[in-house]
């Protein structure tokens, strides 16, 4: 595959910013209102229905938490260094904390 493709940089920027995070709070955020306008409608709300309330407000708080201590992550930083002789890429995995060099014929 090639690295210049979209598909090859498509995963680190899904992490980058955060779109599965951000989608799944804005679907609690929807769930949690409208199940609150469910149970501010009912004429006479039982324990049964006060309590599937009260775990999806306490479920919010478990994601809210978790998405607040999450971060995006970043895998490779790259440095090209070009001259009349050719490239050389020095590529850092910011995982491992590894440094590795390789040199290309030019670009």
């Amino acid at each position: 595959m090639n690295k210049n493709n979209w598909l090859w940089h498509a995963p680190e920027y899904f992490s980058r910013w955060r779109l599965f995070p951000r989608a799944f709070i804005t679907m609690y955020i929807y769930l949690l209102y409208d199940v609150t306008q469910w149970f501010m409608a009912l004429p006479d709300p039982n324990t049964q229905q006060a309590g599937l309330v009260s775990v999806i407000v306490g479920a919010g708080a478990a994601w809210f938490g978790l998405y607040v201590n999450s971060s995006s992550t970043k895998f490779e930083i790259q440095e090209v260094e070009t001259n009349k002789s050719g490239s050389r890429m020095k590529v850092s995995d910011t995982r491992k904390n590894e440094k590795y060099e390789y040199e290309e014929e030019g670009y």
